[in-house]
This record gives C-alpha cells, structure tokens and sequence, in this order.
C-alpha cells in the first residue's frame, strides 16, 4: 500500500480498529489511524468502547477457570503454523481468546456485556471524572446529546428546531448562528434530560467537527464560584471558566439561574473566542426570560 491509500474514512477505520489496538498496523497505516482519531469524535468513541470491552472481557476470562488442555492446544497448533505473518497471529490469537471465551462469549449474545448505553456511560464516566465537578453537568449532555447522536444527513429547517426548541429559547437560534461560522450546520435544537436534569441543547456539525451550546438551571447552591474554580478570562464582567479533556474543549459561565457551556472539539482558544462572542447576547436573553 501506498501512503495515500491510509486515508481512513469512518467504516474502514472501524474495521481495522482491533487491529489498531493490538498494534498489528504497518507503521504508516498507524500513523494515519491516529490523526484520523485526532479528528474524529465518532471513531475515538468507538475506539474507547473497544478497549473498554475487552478490559471488561479479559477481566471475566481471568475469572475463569479454562480446561489446560485446550490453551495447550491452541498454542501447539499456533507453533505448527508455517511462519504465520503478523496480520495472520493477530487473527489466531483473535480466535484462540474467543474459543477459550466460549461462555464469556454466550453472556455477551445474551446482553450481559453487551456494548449498549451502559458503555456510553461508562465512557462519559471516565471522561468527566477528569476534569471539576460542574464542567461534568455540561459534559455529560454534550457527549450524550451530540456525540453519541446519529444525525440526520441534511440538516432540519430553523421551522422544525425552533418548535423542537420551543418559544422560551427559540431566539438563541438566532445569537447563535449570528457568532458560529457558516460551515457548521444546525443539526439539533432541543430541550432534553440527562441524568434526571433538564438541559437546553443546541448542537452544530461540519464534517466530524461538532459544536454544543448547553444551558442547565442552576440546582441550588452551585456555582463555578462556590466550586473554586477560577476564571480563565473576564468579558464585560463575565467571568469565563475553561476545562479540556482529550478533544472537549469547554469554556462557561453563569447567570443568577443557569450554567452556560460551549464545548466543541475546536482548538481552545478558537472555542473561548466563540464563547466571548456570544455570551452577552446569550447572557441577556437568558436574563430577560
């Protein structure tokens, strides 16, 4: 293969993607997984649910006791082998763990490991655990609302995501698309629930690049203030917090009854100078609800 064959879509990645993890790629088809994961939020969530998988999986068969005959066996027969070639082990070892899995294997099929919304979360989990407690409540929604979400391919009319949106924050449709360059479309405009908490969401896509405007009330008592975090810059005496994790870039602030968030995989100032942007008009009109 020539270098510019490892220009990895989606699917193709994602078939390749075991391969990846047991660093059985040819260097340069490697190299071009990597920044492809660089780029793209979907493929990195599937690469994390993978490796949580087979954390979870090697954690049952270790639990378990193998009958030695058969582990013997399969390593004579992988000795007997006539040089195998390295994309050749990998898919020996690939069978070898799922002969010797057999019943971790039959749990799978019957749901017990089965990579569903209880993996999501578990990856939100890990993710949020790194950065303050309250840049977790825009976080959350954001990778559950917009990540994990399967877009339509042509974006919905503003008609559509303002009832979705509905009267109250319709006009956040508009301080938005004002301050958001015009390659990212508005896929999503919407009030929803994550974790028993109601969130105004509005979220925007161009390629795999994705930008959330997260608006959560305030429960009582929080605060980024009463949290101790301190303002990453002040803007017409708004005070701006900024956390990152992996590609998450999150810059927010605070009305007396909302926590605001911008989170995107752009680079970190491009996401704070957005957020500057906007925040006076989204301030306002959330002041003036």
């Amino acid at each position: 293969m020539t270098q510019t064959e490892f220009n990895w879509n989606c699917e193709t990645l994602r078939e390749h993607l075991d391969l990846y993890l047991d660093n059985h790629l040819p260097a340069d088809a490697g190299q071009a997984a990597r920044s492809h994961l660089d780029q793209c939020l979907d493929c990195t969530a599937e690469l994390e649910s993978r490796r949580m998988f087979r954390s979870r999986l090697r954690n049952v068969v270790r639990s378990d006791d193998t009958p030695p005959f058969l582990a013997a066996r399969i390593r004579a027969n992988l000795r007997s082998a006539q040089a195998p070639t390295r994309w050749q082990r990998a898919w020996a070892l690939t069978v070898a763990t799922v002969v010797i899995s057999l019943g971790t294997a039959i749990a799978y099929q019957l749901g017990a490991l089965r990579l569903t919304a209880a993996s999501q979360e578990s990856y939100i989990a890990s993710v949020s655990s790194r950065i303050p407690a309250l840049m977790r409540v825009g976080l959350g929604d954001h990778i559950h609302c917009s990540v994990y979400r399967k877009f339509p391919k042509d974006p919905p009319t503003v008609e559509e995501l303002t009832r979705k949106l509905g009267p109250e924050y319709s006009g956040l449709i508009h301080i938005l698309r004002k301050h958001v360059p015009s390659e990212f479309a508005l896929m999503q405009a919407h009030q929803c629930r994550y974790h028993g908490r109601r969130f105004v969401h509005l979220s925007l896509k161009s390629d795999a690049r994705l930008i959330s405007l997260v608006i959560a009330r305030k429960s009582e008592g929080e605060s980024f203030e009463a949290d101790k975090l301190i303002p990453e810059l002040v803007h017409t005496d708004i005070p701006m917090y900024h956390s990152g994790i992996q590609r998450f870039e999150l810059t927010a602030f605070e009305t007396g009854s909302h926590l605001v968030y911008l989170i995107s995989d752009l680079a970190r100032a491009r996401n704070n100078a957005l957020m500057l942007a906007m925040a006076p008009e989204v301030k306002a009109y959330l002041s003036s609800l």
